[in-house]
Protein backbone atom coordinates (compact mmCIF):
# COMPACT_ATOMS: atom_id res chain seq x y z
CA UNK A 1 0.00 0.00 0.00
CA UNK A 2 1.04 3.50 -0.65
CA UNK A 3 0.21 6.73 1.06
CA UNK A 4 -1.74 8.13 -2.20
CA UNK A 5 -3.88 4.29 -2.41
CA UNK A 6 -5.12 5.58 1.07
CA UNK A 7 -6.45 8.79 -0.52
CA UNK A 8 -7.88 7.59 -3.52
CA UNK A 9 -9.42 3.95 -1.97
CA UNK A 10 -11.27 5.91 0.47
CA UNK A 11 -15.21 6.64 0.23
CA UNK A 12 -14.77 9.72 0.58
CA UNK A 13 -12.64 10.26 -2.65
CA UNK A 14 -16.00 9.71 -4.66
CA UNK A 15 -18.49 11.03 -2.45
CA UNK A 16 -19.96 12.41 1.39
CA UNK A 17 -19.29 15.28 2.60
CA UNK A 18 -15.75 14.52 4.26
CA UNK A 19 -13.66 17.65 4.15
CA UNK A 20 -9.77 18.19 4.59
CA UNK A 21 -9.89 21.47 6.80
CA UNK A 22 -6.84 24.21 7.85
CA UNK A 23 -8.29 26.12 10.73
CA UNK A 24 -5.01 28.29 10.66
CA UNK A 25 -4.87 28.60 7.00
CA UNK A 26 -8.59 29.05 5.87
CA UNK A 27 -8.85 26.67 3.87
CA UNK A 28 -11.61 23.19 3.17
CA UNK A 29 -11.18 20.86 0.63
CA UNK A 30 -12.68 18.04 -0.53
CA UNK A 31 -10.87 14.63 -1.05
CA UNK A 32 -10.90 14.73 -4.75
CA UNK A 33 -9.73 18.61 -4.69
CA UNK A 34 -6.73 17.14 -2.10
CA UNK A 35 -5.84 14.95 -4.76
CA UNK A 36 -6.21 17.46 -7.90
CA UNK A 37 -3.74 19.85 -5.69
CA UNK A 38 -1.32 16.95 -4.87
CA UNK A 39 -1.04 15.87 -8.61
CA UNK A 40 0.18 19.39 -9.39
CA UNK A 41 2.75 19.38 -6.97
CA UNK A 42 3.25 16.02 -8.27
CA UNK A 43 4.03 17.79 -11.88
CA UNK A 44 6.24 20.34 -10.12
CA UNK A 45 8.83 17.19 -8.66
CA UNK A 46 9.27 15.55 -11.74
CA UNK A 47 9.91 18.74 -13.57
CA UNK A 48 12.32 19.04 -10.96
CA UNK A 49 14.11 15.55 -11.77
CA UNK A 50 12.72 13.90 -8.80
CA UNK A 51 12.09 10.43 -9.69
CA UNK A 52 11.04 7.21 -8.22
CA UNK A 53 12.82 6.05 -4.98
CA UNK A 54 14.37 9.39 -4.72
CA UNK A 55 14.27 10.53 -1.07
CA UNK A 56 12.05 13.77 -0.71
CA UNK A 57 11.81 15.58 2.83
CA UNK A 58 9.21 17.44 4.16
CA UNK A 59 10.37 20.28 6.37
CA UNK A 60 6.39 22.37 7.48
CA UNK A 61 4.24 22.56 10.16
CA UNK A 62 0.74 21.08 10.01
CA UNK A 63 -1.86 22.12 7.67
CA UNK A 64 -3.66 20.55 4.61
CA UNK A 65 -0.92 22.27 1.96
CA UNK A 66 1.32 19.97 3.51
CA UNK A 67 -0.87 16.73 3.07
CA UNK A 68 -0.82 17.68 -0.68
CA UNK A 69 2.69 16.99 -0.72
CA UNK A 70 2.82 14.07 0.90
CA UNK A 71 0.18 12.37 -1.04
CA UNK A 72 2.31 14.08 -4.63
CA UNK A 73 5.59 12.04 -3.15
CA UNK A 74 3.41 8.43 -2.84
CA UNK A 75 2.29 9.73 -6.40
CA UNK A 76 5.50 9.73 -7.85
CA UNK A 77 6.99 6.55 -6.03
CA UNK A 78 9.28 8.97 -3.98
CA UNK A 79 10.30 8.33 -0.57
CA UNK A 80 8.85 10.33 2.25
CA UNK A 81 11.18 12.07 5.15
CA UNK A 82 9.21 13.90 7.37
CA UNK A 83 10.61 16.73 9.09
CA UNK A 84 9.69 18.07 12.22
CA UNK A 85 9.67 21.59 12.80
CA UNK A 86 10.28 21.54 16.53
CA UNK A 87 13.14 19.51 16.37
CA UNK A 88 16.87 21.60 16.07
CA UNK A 89 17.97 22.62 12.49
CA UNK A 90 21.18 20.97 13.30
CA UNK A 91 19.29 17.57 13.85
CA UNK A 92 17.09 18.08 10.99
CA UNK A 93 20.15 18.68 9.23
CA UNK A 94 22.10 15.29 9.66
CA UNK A 95 18.66 13.84 9.29
CA UNK A 96 18.90 15.61 5.41
CA UNK A 97 22.32 13.91 5.26
CA UNK A 98 21.74 10.42 6.59
CA UNK A 99 19.05 10.62 4.31
CA UNK A 100 20.70 10.83 1.11
CA UNK A 101 18.15 13.46 0.32
CA UNK A 102 17.33 14.22 -2.87
CA UNK A 103 14.79 17.09 -2.64
CA UNK A 104 13.08 19.32 -0.33
CA UNK A 105 9.68 20.69 0.26
CA UNK A 106 9.86 23.38 3.01
CA UNK A 107 8.06 26.50 4.64
CA UNK A 108 9.26 29.60 3.57
CA UNK A 109 9.58 30.94 7.40
CA UNK A 110 11.81 27.77 8.11
CA UNK A 111 13.60 28.76 4.36
CA UNK A 112 13.66 31.97 5.26
CA UNK A 113 15.09 31.32 9.12
CA UNK A 114 17.39 28.97 8.37
CA UNK A 115 20.16 30.19 5.44
CA UNK A 116 21.62 26.46 6.43
CA UNK A 117 19.36 25.00 4.05
CA UNK A 118 20.90 27.07 1.34
CA UNK A 119 24.09 24.85 1.81
CA UNK A 120 22.18 21.19 1.42
CA UNK A 121 19.49 22.62 -1.32
CA UNK A 122 20.40 24.72 -3.78
CA UNK A 123 16.69 26.33 -5.52
CA UNK A 124 16.74 23.63 -8.23
CA UNK A 125 16.37 21.02 -5.15
CA UNK A 126 13.67 22.47 -3.32
CA UNK A 127 9.80 23.48 -3.53
CA UNK A 128 9.20 26.56 -1.26
CA UNK A 129 5.38 26.79 0.13
CA UNK A 130 3.14 27.94 2.92
CA UNK A 131 -0.25 26.75 4.20
CA UNK A 132 -1.90 28.69 1.70
CA UNK A 133 0.61 28.80 -1.00
CA UNK A 134 2.69 25.83 -3.51
CA UNK A 135 5.61 28.07 -5.07
CA UNK A 136 3.79 31.08 -4.64
CA UNK A 137 0.17 29.86 -6.35
CA UNK A 138 -2.65 30.15 -4.48
CA UNK A 139 -3.81 26.25 -3.61
CA UNK A 140 -7.11 27.41 -4.17
CA UNK A 141 -6.76 28.00 -7.49
CA UNK A 142 -5.02 24.16 -8.12
CA UNK A 143 -8.01 22.68 -6.81
CA UNK A 144 -10.31 21.91 -10.28
CA UNK A 145 -9.90 18.96 -12.22
CA UNK A 146 -5.97 18.80 -13.26
CA UNK A 147 -5.08 19.38 -16.96
CA UNK A 148 -2.24 17.89 -16.54
CA UNK A 149 -1.54 14.14 -17.24
CA UNK A 150 -1.90 11.90 -14.54
CA UNK A 151 1.02 11.68 -12.52
CA UNK A 152 -0.32 8.73 -10.66
CA UNK A 153 2.02 6.20 -12.41
CA UNK A 154 4.09 4.25 -9.89
CA UNK A 155 1.66 1.59 -8.38
CA UNK A 156 3.28 -1.61 -8.29
CA UNK A 157 2.51 -4.59 -6.04
CA UNK A 158 5.83 -5.04 -4.48
CA UNK A 159 5.10 -4.98 -0.91
CA UNK A 160 8.53 -4.54 0.08
CA UNK A 161 9.11 -1.23 -2.06
CA UNK A 162 10.54 1.53 0.94
CA UNK A 163 7.80 4.00 1.32
CA UNK A 164 8.68 6.45 3.79
CA UNK A 165 11.43 6.84 6.18
CA UNK A 166 11.30 7.88 10.19
CA UNK A 167 13.75 8.96 12.65
CA UNK A 168 13.60 7.38 15.84
CA UNK A 169 13.19 9.21 19.14
CA UNK A 170 17.02 9.69 19.92
CA UNK A 171 15.72 10.05 23.29
CA UNK A 172 18.76 7.91 24.31
CA UNK A 173 21.11 8.84 21.47
CA UNK A 174 21.17 10.07 17.70
CA UNK A 175 18.25 9.45 15.85
CA UNK A 176 18.46 6.74 13.05
CA UNK A 177 16.10 5.87 10.11
CA UNK A 178 13.36 2.96 10.27
CA UNK A 179 12.43 2.48 6.38
CA UNK A 180 8.50 1.92 6.59
CA UNK A 181 7.55 -0.45 3.19
CA UNK A 182 4.44 -1.14 1.74
CA UNK A 183 3.64 -3.79 4.01
CA UNK A 184 4.32 -1.86 7.32
CA UNK A 185 1.98 0.67 6.01
CA UNK A 186 -0.77 -1.61 5.23
CA UNK A 187 -0.83 -3.43 8.64
CA UNK A 188 -0.68 -0.15 10.37
CA UNK A 189 -3.50 1.17 8.84
CA UNK A 190 -5.43 -2.36 8.98
CA UNK A 191 -4.87 -2.79 12.31
CA UNK A 192 -5.57 0.70 13.35
CA UNK A 193 -9.44 0.25 11.65
CA UNK A 194 -9.98 -3.14 13.42
CA UNK A 195 -8.70 -1.93 16.68
CA UNK A 196 -10.72 1.67 16.77
CA UNK A 197 -13.61 0.68 13.92
CA UNK A 198 -15.87 3.48 12.85
CA UNK A 199 -18.39 5.08 15.49
CA UNK A 200 -21.73 5.31 15.28
CA UNK A 201 -21.31 9.36 13.92
CA UNK A 202 -19.33 10.42 10.82
CA UNK A 203 -15.38 10.68 11.80
CA UNK A 204 -13.75 13.70 12.28
CA UNK A 205 -10.03 13.17 13.35
CA UNK A 206 -7.91 16.29 14.57
CA UNK A 207 -4.33 16.76 14.17
CA UNK A 208 -2.78 19.49 16.56
CA UNK A 209 0.38 17.32 17.55
CA UNK A 210 3.13 17.29 14.51
CA UNK A 211 1.85 15.83 12.14
CA UNK A 212 5.48 14.19 11.09
CA UNK A 213 5.22 11.84 14.28
CA UNK A 214 2.63 10.04 15.55
CA UNK A 215 -0.39 12.23 15.52
CA UNK A 216 0.11 12.60 11.53
CA UNK A 217 0.64 9.03 11.34
CA UNK A 218 -2.56 8.03 12.92
CA UNK A 219 -4.81 10.44 10.96
CA UNK A 220 -4.18 7.73 7.56
CA UNK A 221 -6.38 5.27 8.93
CA UNK A 222 -8.82 7.18 9.03
CA UNK A 223 -8.78 9.01 5.97
CA UNK A 224 -9.28 5.33 4.35
CA UNK A 225 -12.29 5.40 6.75
CA UNK A 226 -13.56 8.47 4.68
CA UNK A 227 -13.11 10.73 7.70
CA UNK A 228 -13.16 15.05 7.90
CA UNK A 229 -9.62 15.69 8.73
CA UNK A 230 -9.46 18.80 11.17
CA UNK A 231 -5.90 20.31 11.10
CA UNK A 232 -4.13 23.29 13.08
CA UNK A 233 -0.74 23.71 14.17
CA UNK A 234 -0.14 23.50 17.86
CA UNK A 235 -1.52 22.44 21.06
CA UNK A 236 -2.84 26.03 22.24
CA UNK A 237 -5.53 24.58 25.11
CA UNK A 238 -8.26 26.86 24.20
CA UNK A 239 -8.41 26.72 20.66
CA UNK A 240 -7.81 22.75 20.32
CA UNK A 241 -10.65 22.55 22.99
CA UNK A 242 -13.06 24.65 21.13
CA UNK A 243 -12.06 23.02 18.11
CA UNK A 244 -13.45 19.55 19.49
CA UNK A 245 -16.38 20.92 20.29
CA UNK A 246 -16.77 23.24 16.75
CA UNK A 247 -16.16 20.42 14.19
CA UNK A 248 -17.38 17.32 16.59
CA UNK A 249 -14.14 15.55 16.51
CA UNK A 250 -14.59 12.14 16.96
CA UNK A 251 -10.78 10.61 17.35
CA UNK A 252 -7.46 12.80 18.62
CA UNK A 253 -4.38 11.95 19.65
CA UNK A 254 -2.12 13.45 22.04
CA UNK A 255 1.27 12.11 24.14
CA UNK A 256 0.53 12.48 27.73
CA UNK A 257 2.43 16.00 27.98
CA UNK A 258 -0.06 17.53 26.30
CA UNK A 259 -3.00 15.42 27.92
CA UNK A 260 -0.99 16.47 31.45
CA UNK A 261 -1.47 20.87 29.76
CA UNK A 262 -5.35 20.68 28.48
CA UNK A 263 -6.19 19.28 32.13
CA UNK A 264 -3.89 22.07 34.11
CA UNK A 265 -5.81 24.39 31.76
CA UNK A 266 -8.80 26.40 34.15
CA UNK A 267 -11.30 26.08 31.39
CA UNK A 268 -10.76 22.30 30.57
CA UNK A 269 -14.17 22.02 31.87
CA UNK A 270 -16.17 24.48 29.65
CA UNK A 271 -16.21 22.52 26.04
CA UNK A 272 -18.44 19.92 24.98
CA UNK A 273 -16.77 16.81 24.78
CA UNK A 274 -19.45 14.65 23.76
CA UNK A 275 -18.63 13.73 20.21
CA UNK A 276 -15.10 11.82 21.39
CA UNK A 277 -14.54 8.15 20.97
CA UNK A 278 -10.93 7.55 20.57
CA UNK A 279 -8.86 10.30 22.71
CA UNK A 280 -5.73 8.50 21.95
CA UNK A 281 -2.55 8.43 23.94
CA UNK A 282 1.07 7.07 23.58
CA UNK A 283 4.66 8.12 23.56
CA UNK A 284 5.17 7.76 27.01
CA UNK A 285 3.76 6.23 29.94
CA UNK A 286 0.95 8.65 31.59
CA UNK A 287 0.18 9.05 35.19
CA UNK A 288 -2.32 6.57 36.98
CA UNK A 289 -3.77 9.77 38.83
CA UNK A 290 -3.83 12.12 35.39
CA UNK A 291 -5.84 8.97 33.40
CA UNK A 292 -8.60 8.88 35.90
CA UNK A 293 -8.88 13.08 35.63
CA UNK A 294 -8.80 12.58 31.87
CA UNK A 295 -11.54 9.87 32.12
CA UNK A 296 -13.35 12.38 34.49
CA UNK A 297 -13.18 15.24 32.32
CA UNK A 298 -13.36 13.83 28.52
CA UNK A 299 -15.31 10.68 29.06
CA UNK A 300 -14.60 6.85 29.01
CA UNK A 301 -12.99 7.56 25.54
CA UNK A 302 -9.17 6.82 26.14
CA UNK A 303 -7.10 4.32 24.52
CA UNK A 304 -3.37 3.77 24.93
CA UNK A 305 -0.94 1.93 22.21
CA UNK A 306 2.59 1.05 22.52
CA UNK A 307 4.88 1.06 19.55
CA UNK A 308 7.97 2.60 18.19
CA UNK A 309 9.62 3.43 14.57
CA UNK A 310 11.37 0.48 14.68
CA UNK A 311 7.64 -0.91 14.84
CA UNK A 312 4.97 1.65 14.40
CA UNK A 313 2.16 2.73 16.63
CA UNK A 314 0.72 -0.54 17.43
CA UNK A 315 2.45 -3.24 18.68
CA UNK A 316 -0.55 -3.11 21.87
CA UNK A 317 -3.67 -1.42 22.66
CA UNK A 318 -5.74 -0.80 25.68
CA UNK A 319 -9.21 -0.18 24.53
CA UNK A 320 -11.29 2.15 26.06
CA UNK A 321 -13.29 -0.88 27.96
CA UNK A 322 -10.23 -2.20 29.26
CA UNK A 323 -9.57 1.57 30.97
CA UNK A 324 -13.17 1.56 32.41
CA UNK A 325 -13.08 -2.00 33.25
CA UNK A 326 -9.51 -0.97 35.51
CA UNK A 327 -11.38 2.07 36.62
CA UNK A 328 -14.66 0.17 38.01
CA UNK A 329 -12.26 -2.48 39.74
CA UNK A 330 -9.81 -0.19 40.74
CA UNK A 331 -7.23 -1.97 39.12
CA UNK A 332 -4.00 0.23 38.97
CA UNK A 333 -1.68 -2.44 37.44
CA UNK A 334 -4.03 -2.74 34.44
CA UNK A 335 -4.45 0.96 33.69
CA UNK A 336 -0.29 1.10 34.06
CA UNK A 337 -0.17 -1.26 31.45
CA UNK A 338 -0.29 -0.47 27.63
CA UNK A 339 -2.81 -3.40 26.54
CA UNK A 340 -2.31 -6.17 24.48
CA UNK A 341 -0.84 -7.18 21.26
CA UNK A 342 -3.18 -7.55 18.15
CA UNK A 343 -3.36 -10.74 16.53
CA UNK A 344 -1.12 -9.38 13.90
CA UNK A 345 1.37 -8.66 15.76
CA UNK A 346 3.88 -11.46 17.47
CA UNK A 347 4.77 -9.99 21.20
CA UNK A 348 7.23 -11.76 23.31
CA UNK A 349 9.27 -11.09 26.33
CA UNK A 350 13.22 -12.05 26.06
CA UNK A 351 16.58 -12.26 28.12
CA UNK A 352 19.69 -11.24 26.40
CA UNK A 353 20.46 -14.56 25.55
CA UNK A 354 17.68 -14.68 22.88
CA UNK A 355 15.85 -16.74 25.39
CA UNK A 356 11.52 -15.86 25.35
CA UNK A 357 10.50 -16.19 29.25
CA UNK A 358 7.65 -16.73 30.44
CA UNK A 359 4.50 -15.12 31.98
CA UNK A 360 4.99 -12.64 34.97
CA UNK A 361 8.73 -12.57 34.21
CA UNK A 362 10.19 -9.35 33.49
CA UNK A 363 12.80 -8.65 30.34
CA UNK A 364 12.68 -7.59 27.05
CA UNK A 365 9.76 -6.63 24.85
CA UNK A 366 10.42 -8.64 21.46
CA UNK A 367 8.04 -7.94 18.52
CA UNK A 368 7.64 -9.81 14.73
CA UNK A 369 5.21 -9.23 11.84
CA UNK A 370 4.23 -7.34 8.58
CA UNK A 371 4.22 -4.18 11.34
CA UNK A 372 7.76 -4.08 11.33
CA UNK A 373 10.32 -1.75 9.41
CA UNK A 374 12.11 -3.37 6.77
CA UNK A 375 15.56 -2.35 8.44
CA UNK A 376 17.63 0.88 9.71
CA UNK A 377 18.24 2.81 6.45
CA UNK A 378 21.85 1.64 5.51
CA UNK A 379 22.86 0.85 8.44
CA UNK A 380 22.51 -3.13 8.32
CA UNK A 381 24.77 -3.56 11.44
CA UNK A 382 22.37 -1.22 13.65
CA UNK A 383 19.66 -3.65 11.84
CA UNK A 384 21.56 -6.88 12.95
CA UNK A 385 22.01 -5.69 16.35
CA UNK A 386 18.29 -5.51 17.04
CA UNK A 387 17.24 -8.82 15.75
CA UNK A 388 16.88 -12.31 16.63
CA UNK A 389 15.64 -14.45 14.15
CA UNK A 390 11.92 -13.01 13.56
CA UNK A 391 11.70 -10.49 16.29
CA UNK A 392 13.10 -8.02 16.88
CA UNK A 393 14.33 -6.25 19.93
CA UNK A 394 12.43 -3.14 20.97
CA UNK A 395 14.93 -1.70 24.02
CA UNK A 396 11.84 -1.72 26.26
CA UNK A 397 12.00 -3.76 29.22
CA UNK A 398 8.61 -5.08 30.02
CA UNK A 399 5.98 -8.19 31.80
CA UNK A 400 3.94 -9.53 29.70
CA UNK A 401 0.86 -11.40 32.18
CA UNK A 402 -1.21 -14.65 31.47
CA UNK A 403 -4.51 -12.08 29.89
CA UNK A 404 -1.99 -11.20 27.70
CA UNK A 405 -1.54 -7.29 29.16
CA UNK A 406 2.38 -5.79 28.54
CA UNK A 407 3.08 -3.67 31.30
CA UNK A 408 6.67 -1.50 30.41
CA UNK A 409 9.26 -1.27 32.88
CA UNK A 410 11.70 0.81 31.66
CA UNK A 411 13.83 1.83 28.53
CA UNK A 412 16.56 -0.89 28.32
CA UNK A 413 18.59 1.95 28.77
CA UNK A 414 17.15 3.91 31.18
CA UNK A 415 17.69 0.88 34.10
CA UNK A 416 19.97 2.57 37.10
CA UNK A 417 22.21 0.07 38.90
CA UNK A 418 22.51 1.63 42.58
CA UNK A 419 23.98 -0.41 45.51
CA UNK A 420 24.24 -3.36 43.18
CA UNK A 421 20.35 -3.52 42.45
CA UNK A 422 18.24 -2.55 39.48
CA UNK A 423 16.19 0.15 39.51
CA UNK A 424 13.53 0.90 36.62
CA UNK A 425 12.56 4.68 37.35
CA UNK A 426 9.12 4.36 35.62
CA UNK A 427 7.52 3.26 38.84
CA UNK A 428 9.23 5.93 40.66
CA UNK A 429 7.74 8.40 38.08
CA UNK A 430 4.20 6.77 38.41
CA UNK A 431 4.29 7.41 42.49
CA UNK A 432 5.68 11.49 41.75
CA UNK A 433 3.91 12.49 38.60
CA UNK A 434 0.51 11.73 41.16
CA UNK A 435 1.32 14.74 43.10
CA UNK A 436 -1.30 17.32 42.78
CA UNK A 437 1.51 20.27 42.38
CA UNK A 438 3.67 18.21 39.84
CA UNK A 439 3.56 18.61 36.05
CA UNK A 440 6.13 16.19 35.16
CA UNK A 441 9.27 14.55 36.18
CA UNK A 442 12.03 12.27 35.17
CA UNK A 443 14.45 10.20 37.69
CA UNK A 444 17.65 9.25 36.49
CA UNK A 445 20.73 7.96 38.42
CA UNK A 446 23.58 10.00 38.82
CA UNK A 447 27.20 9.25 39.47
CA UNK A 448 27.55 8.77 43.61
CA UNK A 449 31.02 6.68 44.95
CA UNK A 450 28.89 5.40 47.20
CA UNK A 451 25.92 3.94 45.52
CA UNK A 452 27.78 4.23 42.15
CA UNK A 453 24.27 5.88 40.90
CA UNK A 454 22.28 7.62 42.92
CA UNK A 455 18.40 7.73 42.17
CA UNK A 456 17.44 11.13 41.63
CA UNK A 457 14.10 12.73 40.41
CA UNK A 458 14.14 16.12 38.74
CA UNK A 459 10.88 17.55 38.89
CA UNK A 460 8.88 20.15 36.86
CA UNK A 461 6.39 21.92 39.15
CA UNK A 462 2.90 23.01 37.76
CA UNK A 463 3.28 26.44 39.70
CA UNK A 464 6.88 26.94 39.61
CA UNK A 465 5.76 28.79 43.33
CA UNK A 466 4.51 26.55 45.10
CA UNK A 467 7.09 23.78 45.89
CA UNK A 468 5.84 20.51 47.54
CA UNK A 469 7.60 19.16 50.56
CA UNK A 470 10.83 17.61 49.45
CA UNK A 471 10.51 15.28 52.74
CA UNK A 472 7.09 14.19 52.33
CA UNK A 473 7.59 12.87 48.77
CA UNK A 474 10.78 10.70 49.99
CA UNK A 475 8.89 9.56 52.94
CA UNK A 476 5.94 8.73 50.89
CA UNK A 477 8.20 7.17 47.75
CA UNK A 478 9.94 4.98 50.64
CA UNK A 479 6.93 3.46 52.22
CA UNK A 480 5.46 2.46 48.97
CA UNK A 481 8.54 1.15 47.09
CA UNK A 482 11.35 0.78 50.27
CA UNK A 483 14.56 2.89 50.46
CA UNK A 484 16.54 1.30 47.10
CA UNK A 485 14.30 2.83 44.86
CA UNK A 486 13.53 6.11 46.93
CA UNK A 487 15.19 9.14 45.22
CA UNK A 488 18.03 10.05 47.55
CA UNK A 489 17.38 13.55 46.41
CA UNK A 490 14.54 15.78 44.48
CA UNK A 491 15.70 18.79 42.05
CA UNK A 492 12.71 21.18 40.72
CA UNK A 493 13.92 22.29 37.58
CA UNK A 494 11.81 25.21 35.34
CA UNK A 495 11.21 22.83 32.25
CA UNK A 496 12.44 19.74 31.84
CA UNK A 497 14.07 19.10 28.25
CA UNK A 498 11.67 17.39 25.53
CA UNK A 499 11.91 16.02 22.42
CA UNK A 500 9.66 17.65 19.69
CA UNK A 501 7.22 15.29 20.01
CA UNK A 502 7.12 15.91 23.91
CA UNK A 503 9.27 13.03 25.26
CA UNK A 504 11.64 13.63 28.09
CA UNK A 505 15.01 13.70 27.26
CA UNK A 506 16.30 11.46 29.76
CA UNK A 507 19.54 11.92 27.72
CA UNK A 508 20.14 15.71 28.54
CA UNK A 509 19.23 15.79 32.10
CA UNK A 510 21.27 12.85 32.32
CA UNK A 511 24.32 14.89 30.36
CA UNK A 512 23.96 17.77 32.91
CA UNK A 513 24.97 15.18 36.10
CA UNK A 514 27.41 13.17 33.71
CA UNK A 515 29.42 14.81 31.35
CA UNK A 516 32.51 15.83 33.58
CA UNK A 517 32.03 12.43 35.89
CA UNK A 518 35.01 9.52 34.54
CA UNK A 519 32.75 7.04 33.79
CA UNK A 520 29.24 7.06 32.19
CA UNK A 521 27.06 4.39 34.13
Amino acid sequence: MRIIDILKLSPAFTSGNARFIDIDNDISLSYQEVFNVSQHIAALLTEKGVKSQDVVATYAPNSVAAYCCIFAISQIGAIWLPLNVRGTIESNLKLLGKSNTKFLIVDNDILDSHPELDNFSPENQRLPFNGQEIAGVDIKSLTGTSDIDDQDVTHNDDEQQLISLFATGGTTGDSKLAEWVGATWETMVSVQIDLMPAPDIPICYLVSAPMTHAAGVSSFAPILQGASLVVMDGMVPDKLLSAIETYQVTHLFLPPTAIYMLLAYDGVKDYDYSSLRYFWYAAAPMSVEKLKEAIAVFGPVMVQTYGQAESPMLCTFLSTHDHIKALEKNDVSRLRSCGKAPPQVGLAIMDDAGNTLPFGEEGEIVVKGNLLMRAYYKSPEATAAIRVGDWQRTGDIGILDEHGFVTIVDRKRDMIISGGFNVYPSEIEQLIWGHPAIKDCAVIGIPDEKWGEQVTAVVELKDKNIKPDVQEIITYCKEKLGSVKTPKQILFWDELPRSPVGKVLKKDIRKVFWDKAERKI
